[in-house]
């Protein structure tokens, strides 16, 4: 038992670290396909990142993770070969898992295949990119922009600004602040609004005095909105 548990030990890569400084509000970019992004905001004025690999130490070679600093902006993400090329066929990359602790005011681009995006805490502008993945943004203030090809999308603003949600298949879930003030509009060609059908059509919802534009698209896909008093 103990010989087995030192040799799953020893087959499991150790996690790889980096910080920057990088302001209060830097640009972070995570690219990534295959395991997970969670993103959490902190006081600092730090980006940290830390990146979990599993997988054969061949199969690792195969597929490198890039993080580096370019001013105040720091990019992070796989490789489908060398990182110096720019390879797009990535056939069956190991799973890799992204974690970042970012300030609270930065602003994210993250881009994801069959991995789950997870912000919280982060106060910035962010534009997710999913396919095959739930996309979970929670405390957000300023503008969120989301597409998903297949899977779910929850958003629980901390403060309304302009959004702009499509989805494919994915049912969406939006959690409204209290004293919401946005005029929504759902588009769809088959989906539902809070558990009633829609086809083909749009329906437009007013919360407050309506100031900032909530849009929302799906195929398929259900709108529930939960508004807070």
């Amino acid at each position: 038992m103990h010989a087995l548990l030192l040799v799953v030990l020893a087959a499991t890569p150790a996690p790889q670290t980096w910080s920057f400084d990088a302001g209060a509000a830097p640009t972070v970019k995570v690219s990534d396909v295959n395991g997970s992004i969670t993103v959490e905001g902190t006081e600092t004025g730090k980006v940290s990142v830390e990146v979990r690999q599993e997988g054969s130490a061949e199969k690792l070679a195969s597929y490198p993770v890039e993080v580096k600093q370019d001013g105040d902006t720091v990019t992070a993400r796989l490789c489908c070969g060398p990182c110096a090329e720019k390879r797009r066929d990535c056939r069956s990359p190991p799973d890799t898992h992204f974690t970042l602790r970012v300030p609270r005011g930065a602003s994210l681009e993250l881009s994801a295949v069959n991995a789950p995006v997870k912000v919280r805490g982060v106060v910035g502008r962010q534009e997710v990119s999913s396919v095959n993945g739930k996309v979970e943004l929670t405390g957000s203030t300023k503008e969120l922009k989301v597409s998903s090809v297949n899977g779910p999308v929850s958003l629980s603003p901390q403060a309304l600004a302009s959004t702009e949600v499509s989805t494919v298949s994915g049912d969406v879930q939006l959690r409204l602040p209290a004293k919401a003030d946005a005029t929504l509009e759902y588009s769809t060609v088959g989906g539902s609004f809070n558990g009633k059908s829609k086809s083909l059509g749009s329906v437009t919802q007013r919360y407050g005095a309506g100031t900032h534009d909530v849009e929302i698209s799906t195929v398929s896909g259900e709108l529930q909105v939960e508004p807070r008093s």
